[in-house]
């Protein structure tokens, strides 16, 4: 999901004002962008039911959701609950609150299609900090400064000729799958396998971040975490079954990352 808006609120301490403050900036970004749907996801049923959000919301909103009846918002979209377990895909552009979110939950979100915005709203001050990294979120409270571009974003991936084997990984494989097939798998294992014979090393988590920004599944991004951790944590270089074409894969990479 490149092109969806991703907003963080800082506030931890999940007062009803912070919660409340979520659910108006995605009405906001309804109205600046068009958007009719609202999703308000919360890890679980008991969740929604704690007093918690039932003082933040208010006793109508929060009786209508919690009862599966979506609450018309001022700019005119409908805010429904999801939870982890119901919530299995959005069918049309969304803007969806994170409510005590955690990792496992912004991982979920990765995976969805739609989604106009993301609003997240962490349960602790670093329940999401991996995703925070991967997408260097806006930070409410934070807005740019007039005449100063906004702050760039984390580079994941520090050496440049990883970043490029990844870059060509990314642009052979079937990204619109959870799990790697069989070919991809291989694919990523011989890719690697270039990268620790030239004794390139890089944390296996931020290539999965990396992956992950770049159009991965989080599931798949998990899997070449996985391959890269054990692959860089080679003792010795490993043997390359076609040595003359992962010597030209290796040079189209360093090619790659001097232009």
């Amino acid at each position: 999901m490149p092109n969806v808006q991703r907003i963080l609120l800082p506030d931890t301490n999940q007062s009803p004002v912070h919660i409340l403050a979520g659910v108006k900036v995605a009405d906001r970004l309804c109205e600046t962008s068009g958007t009719l749907e609202v999703i308000f996801l919360v890890p679980a049923k008991a969740s929604l039911t704690s007093g918690a959000l039932h003082e933040a919301l208010g006793a109508t909103i929060h009786t209508k959701l919690v009862k599966g009846v979506p609450v018309t918002l001022p700019s005119g979209a409908q805010m429904r609950c999801e939870t982890m377990k119901t919530l299995k895909w959005v069918s049309k552009p969304s803007v969806l609150i994170a409510i005590f979110a955690g990792q496992e939950m912004m991982d979920k979100i990765d995976s969805l299609q739609n989604l106009v915005a993301v609003v997240a709203v962490p349960w602790t001050s670093d329940a999401i900090e991996n995703w925070n990294r991967t997408w260097s979120p806006q930070v409410l409270g934070k807005p740019k400064k007039s005449g100063k571009s906004a702050a760039p974003a984390i580079k994941l991936i520090a050496d440049p000729i990883v970043e490029q084997a990844m870059k060509s990984l990314t642009s052979v494989i079937n990204l619109g799958t959870a799990v790697l097939n069989a070919s991809d798998d291989d694919h990523a294992k011989r890719t690697l396998r270039i990268l620790r014979s030239r004794n390139h090393q890089e944390p296996a988590e931020n290539i999965k971040l990396w992956a992950i920004k770049n159009g991965w599944l989080p599931k798949a991004a998990e899997r070449l975490e996985a391959l890269a951790e054990k692959t860089f944590a080679l003792r010795s270089k490993p043997r390359l079954d076609n040595p003359v074409h992962a010597e030209q894969s290796y040079q189209r990479w360093m090619d790659a990352a001097k232009s």
